[in-house]
């Protein structure tokens, strides 16, 4: 549903931008960014009590209230969507668990995270690919993660092995990614797999050097300047190459 008292904002030929995970951290200042260049946005955030965080970058912003586990949230983007083009996706919502031994492990908690990071942006990527076939190039963005990185996880003898479900459910997203990649390139959709840096959010680590601020500028500036360029299928938010 969107925002209560907000009426659905017709298709005024701006284009248009979709972040998940838009209620706090990374998410929030994205759409802070995308509403400041001009884009018609339209923000998915779980809680309907989030949607008031929103309400100062204007109008150009537009709640959606779901889970991006629940297949309902793409039907929902793609009514307020309408027959507008959708020129950029950003998949952002994501989910943490803590680090467990064997053990300790429960495997819901893996099915979470597989749900969230890479089930959702792929039923979401489904309800929007006729909105994303109607702009002339169209970026398909997930925020992944170093933890989704096999060569990373190879070289890491520290505590990020007991990472499970983050770890499993980011290299699923990264696979999935790379199957987006290959098939949409022909429709003019470039998809690409976004580690942001560490940062100081709800999720992040403490005394991460970078602030959720400063990597959506980054993010939206290198995704925007160049929309018709190609980009590493994994790279950092600078549009380096990020290993596999």
């Amino acid at each position: 549903m969107t925002s209560p008292g907000r009426e659905a904002t017709p298709d005024d030929g701006r284009p248009m931008a979709i972040v998940t995970g838009a209620a706090r951290g990374l998410g929030l200042h994205l759409a802070g960014q995308l509403a400041g260049r001009g884009l018609r946005t339209i923000c998915v955030v779980r809680n309907p009590l989030d949607t008031a965080r929103l309400d100062g970058f204007g109008d150009l912003v537009r709640p959606v209230v779901g889970d991006v586990r629940d297949a309902a949230v793409g039907r929902r983007v793609a009514r307020e969507v309408g027959e507008g083009a959708v020129c950029l996706l950003i998949h952002n919502a994501g989910v943490a668990h803590p680090p467990r031994t064997l053990g300790e492990l429960a495997v819901d908690e893996v099915l979470h995270s597989f749900s969230t990071h890479c089930l959702g942006p792929l039923r979401l990527t489904q309800a929007l690919l006729p909105a994303l076939r109607r702009s002339p190039f169209a970026t398909v963005v997930h925020v992944s993660s170093r933890r989704g990185s096999f060569a990373v996880a190879a070289e890491d003898d520290a505590p990020g092995g007991k990472h499970y479900a983050y770890r499993i459910g980011k290299a699923a997203q990264n696979m999935m990614s790379l199957c987006l990649r290959q098939e949409l390139a022909g429709l003019r959709i470039r998809v690409v797999a976004v580690h942001p840096g560490e940062l100081r959010t709800a999720m992040g680590a403490p005394g991460a050097p970078d602030t959720p601020a400063t990597a959506a500028a980054d993010l939206v500036r290198m995704v925007l300047t160049h929309p018709q360029e190609g980009l590493p299928p994994f790279m950092v938010r600078a549009g380096d190459p990020h290993p596999w």
